[in-house]
This record gives structure tokens, sequence and C-alpha cells, in this order.
């Protein structure tokens, strides 16, 4: 079974931005059930974007349909406006410049460190990081701690 302590440090409405919040069942014979998620152990809201500045976040035609339909615009406009061929991907979102990490996802609100279209977010960012743990908030929690500065953006290099 899953531990289901949690991060005690964890600030924001509890809610990891979409992400399951359900604990792993435990079957009659003491095995997992492969078919409910792992209990969440992170809080995007606590995080500034890591992932968000990754150099490729493909998307799909049905993700750019989404966000066409979000801004009002046809898909062939939001193609043109929002992706590019880069990376040996057909469509990965345009970037803009981050005072941390460089660049980050052009739909990135860099005021409040959050996802700007996250109700019409692609597919990969709904999915990420997939299982209940994200490498990067264990890591940025455990520096936070250590450099006793619960704002401290661990920084990484994407060139």
């Amino acid at each position: 079974m899953a531990n289901s302590k949690t991060n005690g440090r964890a600030r924001g409405n509890g809610k990891a931005n979409g992400a399951a919040h359900t604990d792993r069942k435990a079957s009659s014979n003491g095995h997992s059930n492969d078919s409910a998620q792992p209990r969440v152990q992170y809080n995007c809201l606590n995080c500034p974007g890591y992932c968000c500045s990754y150099p490729v976040i493909s998307v799909t035609k049905y993700d750019v349909a989404r966000l066409a339909k979000h801004f009002g615009i046809s898909s062939e406009e939001a193609e043109k406006r929002f992706t590019k061929s880069q990376h040996g991907y057909k469509r990965i979102l345009r970037k803009k410049k981050d005072e941390h990490y460089g660049t980050i996802c052009r739909f990135f609100d860099q005021e409040h460190r959050r996802c700007g279209v996250y109700k019409a977010r692609p597919h990969v960012c709904r999915a990420f990081p997939g299982g209940g743990r994200c490498g990067y908030y264990d890591f940025l929690m455990f520096e936070r701690r250590a450099q006793d500065d619960p704002e401290f953006v661990a920084l990484t290099d994407h060139s």
C-alpha cells in the first residue's frame, strides 16, 4: 500500500493541478490494484514550473484544436501561432524568455508561475509526471529545506 504521507511543507490548495489524489488499493491477496493510480506526493502549486521549461513539449492535432477553441481561432491559425517543427517533432509548443529557466512554454503565466491555459492544456501536460511522484518536486522541496528558503528555485540548464 502506498505511503499516504505527503511533504509537510506543501502550500496552496492541496490539489496537484489536476493530478489524481487516489490511494492505490490493496487486493485481498495483499498486492496492489494496478488500475488505481498511486497517491500523488507533489503539489504543482508549489513548483515554479520546471516541466514547462522542457525544451520539447510535443502536442497533437487534438491539443492544437483544444487551444484553438480556447482562443476562438481556427486550428490552422493556432498551429501557426503556437507551435513549430523542431527536434524531429511535427509540433512542439513555442517558448518565451523566462527569468529562472531561460525559456518556458509560451502559455506560462510568469507572474503567478502557473499554466495560463490550464483548462486547454495539452495532453502531455495533463498526464505529467505520470506516477505519484515528480522528481523535480522532490528535489525542489529538499533544496528549499536545505536552503531554509521556501521560495528557493532550483535551476537547471537545458542548453
